[in-house]
């Protein structure tokens, strides 16, 4: 590949490789880290251009590998991040509520919530590009949407579950 093609794959891809890096590494500058690692395979060759759904699947699949890699190393367990001090002591923005939540869920919902409701994709689309079956991306899905009902409305629920007792 041509660095001139790789750079406008870039300029297109990078705010969802971004995002999906940011999932992982919940801060930016780790997530910056790994969307240059995730262009730097590409250039090295890892990639070889076949059409654009490919290209953002392959995007997409290395750079949760190498988020992965990343998270696995020992001393990323043992450092905690400014990012992750601030939320403790609840400084963060309440308008990204949502995308808090999104961000704590298990690694096994956070991706398919991701990649379905942030980029569209299908459930289909979505276990070629994670290696599993469709069925299970749907349960997934359906399963973190309970988890994010739970989380967004407490409040609503308990209201609603006092009702029907009633």
């Amino acid at each position: 590949m041509q660095n001139l093609e790789v750079e406008q794959i870039y300029r297109k891809y990078f705010a969802a490789i971004y995002s999906i890096c940011f999932l992982y590494m919940k801060n930016e500058a780790d997530a910056c880290d790994m969307v240059q690692e995730t262009f730097l395979k590409m250039l090295q060759g890892y990639f070889t251009y076949q059409n654009e759904e490919k290209t953002k699947a392959w995007l997409i699949v290395t750079a949760s590998n190498c988020c992965k890699k990343q998270l696995r190393k020992s001393w990323r367990k043992k450092q905690i991040s400014y990012d992750a001090a601030i939320h403790d002591m609840g400084k963060e923005d309440p308008d990204n509520l949502l995308l808090r939540i999104v961000e704590e869920l298990e690694e096994k919902y956070r991706l398919p919530v991701y990649l379905y409701y942030f980029e569209g994709y299908q459930s289909k689309e979505i276990a070629k590009i994670l290696h599993v079956n469709a069925s299970t991306i749907r349960s997934r899905l359906a399963k973190a949407r309970q988890i994010l009902r739970l989380e967004l409305a407490p409040e609503q629920i308990a209201k609603e579950t006092i009702r029907k007792a009633w």
